[in-house]
């Protein structure tokens, strides 16, 4: 390895710190291994909104009606609740703004998730027929 390549070696790994420190800034509460994950496929695939398992999780004096409500209005998808109304599991198309209207809900300790199709063709489908 050349001087100049440790160099370059550095830079990444500062451009990378500076970028986890602005998903930890703009987004304290979600995993940055989705946000990564999130923005390298709208980067490769820009016309295609990607579909994600999302999990959200809350602190326990949270009220589950009115987040359930909430995650609904922002997602335009209903949730699952588990774990006492502490775990909400939704499948949806996924964007930044999405994410970040998620994690600024009061009582939001943890936003995590994975790519997925499961679902979402369903949720679409009904939302194109009014239901």
């Amino acid at each position: 390895m050349t001087s100049n390549d440790f160099y370059e070696m550095l830079r990444i790994r500062k451009h990378f710190d500076d970028l986890q420190g602005l998903f930890q800034r703009y987004l304290p509460n979600v995993d940055p291994d989705i946000i990564y994950d999130l923005l390298t496929r709208l980067r490769e695939n820009p016309e295609v909104t990607p579909t994600y398992t999302l999990e959200i999780y809350t602190k326990k004096e949270v009220d589950s009606a009115k987040t359930l409500d909430l995650i609904y209005e922002i997602t335009g998808a209903i949730a699952t609740i588990y774990d006492n109304g502490t775990h909400y599991v939704t499948n949806q198309k996924l964007s930044l703004d999405t994410l970040k209207n998620i994690s600024d809900l009061e009582g939001i300790v943890e936003i995590t998730g994975a790519p997925t199709t499961l679902g979402c063709w369903f949720s679409d489908s009904i939302r194109r027929r009014g239901i």
